[in-house]
């Protein structure tokens, strides 16, 4: 999870939106780098933990329940 902080973070301050999606299991890691990256306000798209025991269709919905999220970050105007 700490390297894909560290990519959105540096994708964030050349002015490229993104969204980070993970687990709930990594939210206090992603808060820690965020922080020491200089970036504390950012916040990905959290999902509950774990999703590799899903079957298909429960991804599927989990999905549809969190499209709106990641696609909100990427639209975001500062």
């Amino acid at each position: 999870m700490s390297c894909s902080v560290h990519d959105v973070i540096r994708l964030e301050t050349l002015g490229i939106p993104t969204a980070n999606v993970g687990t709930e299991a990594f939210v206090d890691e992603s808060d820690a780098q965020a922080r020491a990256l200089g970036m504390p306000a950012y916040t990905g798209v959290w999902l509950p933990h774990p999703v590799a025991v899903l079957m298909d269709a429960d991804i599927e919905e989990l999905a549809r329940k969190t499209v709106d999220q990641v696609v909100a970050l990427l639209v975001k105007r500062e």
